[in-house]
């Protein structure tokens, strides 16, 4: 069908941290552990984008996006235990849904929700770790006032948005409209789930006073929350972003405010 298509993958890793980790191999039943281990796996991603433009040059092509429907993408990955003496089975499901839309002289709005689902029992590196940012840079994929690695989960949804403000605004004041600067807003929203058979793989590390701590944060009763607005076209190519972060803010060393930069150069 137009518009439909397919990848299929294999993998095989050799996990071999370089910082302090071990898992329990066989929980509940002894307590022997381990810091190694190995994946084999295939994956199916399917991927439905009805009128996608592309721009082809020789053997390169460059997806300009949709221009009314949605991109909708499935991923199945199953894992293969003693393949290549790859040490756990399990499924992973992923599903996302991106729209661009033109909101007339309101400017143009971008939405994306995705859902995960892990089933398995695995070691929580293997597992939806959430991608923060420490940097001065934004990064559009990440959540940028997490720290790396903050929460695990084996199941999640998020919710990513984003609105151009176009001339609408800045537009009104004379200076500023000879700039050509634009107004930008975007929302992140994350909320996942922990289950207790991959907790029990899990080896707690000792803080300075020799209590147990978990090695990432779960969440609560509440999602992950940030917002972020800005100036971008600055020089044609740079934007300028503040970001608050709103909700789990009693985690150690939370970053609740940054300005975080970034060049864009838009054909």
């Amino acid at each position: 069908a137009a518009g439909l298509s397919q990848e299929l993958q294999l993998k095989h890793e050799v996990f071999s941290p370089l910082f302090d980790f071990r898992y329990y191999r066989n929980p509940g039943l002894d307590m022997t552990t381990d810091s190694v281990f190995r994946t084999s796996e295939i994956s199916l991603k399917t991927r439905y984008a009805k009128d996608e433009i592309f721009v082809i040059n020789d053997n390169d092509r460059l997806s300009m996006g949709t221009v009314r429907w949605p991109v909708f993408e499935f991923k199945y990955t199953y894992g293969f235990k003693d393949v290549l003496e790859s040490s756990f089975e399990y499924h992973k499901f992923r599903l996302s849904f991106a729209k661009r839309q033109k909101m007339g002289i309101l400017g143009i709005s971008k939405i994306k929700a995705t859902g995960g689902l892990i089933l398995g029992d695995l070691p929580y590196p293997l597992l939806y770790n959430t991608i923060g940012n420490q940097t001065p840079f934004y990064v559009d994929f990440a959540y940028n006032l997490m720290d790396y690695f903050e929460f695990s989960s084996d199941r999640f949804v998020e919710l990513r948005y984003k609105h151009s403000f176009e001339g609408i605004i800045l537009n009104t004041i004379p200076l500023l409209k000879r700039l050509k600067w634009r107004l930008i807003g975007e929302a992140n929203v994350l909320y996942g789930d922990l289950s207790q058979s991959s907790i029990n793989r899990v080896i707690y590390p000792l803080d300075m006073n020799n209590d147990p701590i978990l090695p990432f944060s779960q969440f609560r009763n509440k999602p992950y929350i940030e917002v972020g607005y800005g100036v971008e076209n600055i020089f044609r190519f740079l934007s300028v972003q503040a970001f608050h972060r709103l909700t789990y803010l009693d985690q150690n060393n939370v970053n609740k405010f940054a300005i975080k930069f970034n060049i864009d150069f838009n054909l």
